[in-house]
């Protein structure tokens, strides 16, 4: 038959039926699905396991169920967050404060330990890329230490001197945060992706930080120019206290900040946060294994989760779309914007939600990030996929 490709033809009708499916926006699809799939099944193991009576001997069931909860949760958490460049502690610390009995003072040192190993693992493989520009992540760094070690100090005295209402009051403050970068992400469309930026100020230009890439998804080398550096300064050294308050990381403000403050492209903004902070966390964590945070059978499998995942995540990023990291930020920035609002409400004695309520708005933000993917691919319309 004229016009016919005898290798399709050579295909079985399976191989031909499913032959798309690798790729985008399948692949993406397929991503999210499988990570969600897996976090499930490691909240299903953890809750197992916190299900066990008090007083009851812990059998080897209870051990197994624990770490590998963990491990499923924190490889789910560390591909995500690398995928973004938020960091692993942004989604493990609101979400493990929601949903487990753990005390807030060691799920703050767990999450900054997922954090500080989901950035050490990811800049390897980003570091091999022209991606990763090391001149900007030294750039931001030291204020990011500083704050991040002056907000961990500051978490131990507001758990010691003001109590629940005290933590609840910032909570609140923290979700209005992270609503508003929603809002940014979502209504400012392809312009965060690639910035640009028509004039550098001088402090920045003293500093030589921008660095050309070969941007794999539009198949040219992408060069940029970066701004208001001492700006950036101050923000960082803000989202430092924040981050190292709440154990989070600050991935969720760090590519906000390197994206709308200096204007770096999207993808390089989210390698240079996963390396601040995989150094910076480093200072944070000093202040809770002061105080005896850290326990080993909670921070090992969240560690070696963080490892798999971020190291998997990390290679699947430098060859996604930089639209597809814009999605799952606006996912990650609502979902959790409501879990801190709720968690400071509930501290505050305002009220408090039942579990099918939070499930339920994780299951609408999951939504809505497959809505973005399919809208963004002509889906929803009769228009042909541009």
């Amino acid at each position: 038959m004229k016009g016919s490709n005898p290798e399709v033809e050579a295909l079985p009708l399976w191989k031909v039926a499913f032959k798309n499916w690798y790729k985008l926006p399948w692949l993406e699809t397929f991503i999210l699905c499988g990570t969600a799939i897996v976090v499930y099944v490691g909240w299903l193991l953890l809750s197992l396991a916190i299900e066990t009576p008090p007083g009851v001997e812990k059998s080897t069931f209870y051990i197994s169920a624990w770490v590998s909860g963990l491990f499923l949760i924190s490889f789910g958490i560390g591909f995500l967050a690398t995928l973004a460049g938020i960091g692993g502690g942004v989604l493990w610390s609101p979400i493990a404060m929601a949903f487990t009995p753990m005390d807030s003072v060691v799920i703050r040192a767990s999450g900054l330990i997922v954090a500080m190993f989901n950035g050490l693992v990811a800049t390897g493989p980003l570091a091999r890329t022209g991606m990763f520009n090391l001149r900007l992540a030294l750039f931001a760094l030291m204020a990011y230490g500083i704050g991040a070690f002056a907000g961990a100090q500051g978490a131990i005295y507001v758990a010691r001197a003001f109590g629940p209402g005290g933590e609840g009051v910032i909570r609140i403050i923290l979700a209005l945060i992270m609503l508003f970068l929603f809002f940014y992400f979502l209504l400012g469309g392809k312009k965060v992706e690639y910035p640009e930026v028509k004039k550098e100020d001088g402090f920045t230009r003293f500093f030589k930080i921008p660095l050309p890439y070969y941007e794999e998804s539009l198949g040219r080398v992408l060069e940029y120019k970066l701004c208001r550096g001492w700006l950036l300064w101050i923000a960082v050294l803000l989202v430092g206290m924040i981050g190292g308050f709440y154990g989070m990381g600050a991935g969720w403000a760090l590519v906000p900040a390197l994206n709308i403050i200096m204007g770096a492209p999207l993808k390089v903004a989210a390698a240079a946060s996963m390396s601040m902070l995989g150094m910076g966390d480093c200072i944070a964590v000093w202040p809770y294994f002061l105080v005896g945070a850290m326990i080993p059978v909670v921070i090992a499998p969240l560690l070696v989760g963080q490892v798999v995942g971020g190291v998997l995540g990390a290679y699947v990023l430098i060859g996604m779309r930089a639209i597809f990291v814009r999605f799952i930020l606006i996912g990650v920035l609502l979902f959790t914007s409501f879990g801190l609002f709720t968690k400071g409400a509930s501290l505050l004695g305002w009220f408090s939600l039942p579990l099918w309520v939070r499930l339920g708005w994780m299951l609408v933000c999951a939504a809505l990030v497959f809505y973005l993917i399919g809208k963004d691919y002509k889906w929803f319309g009769s228009k042909e996929r541009r």
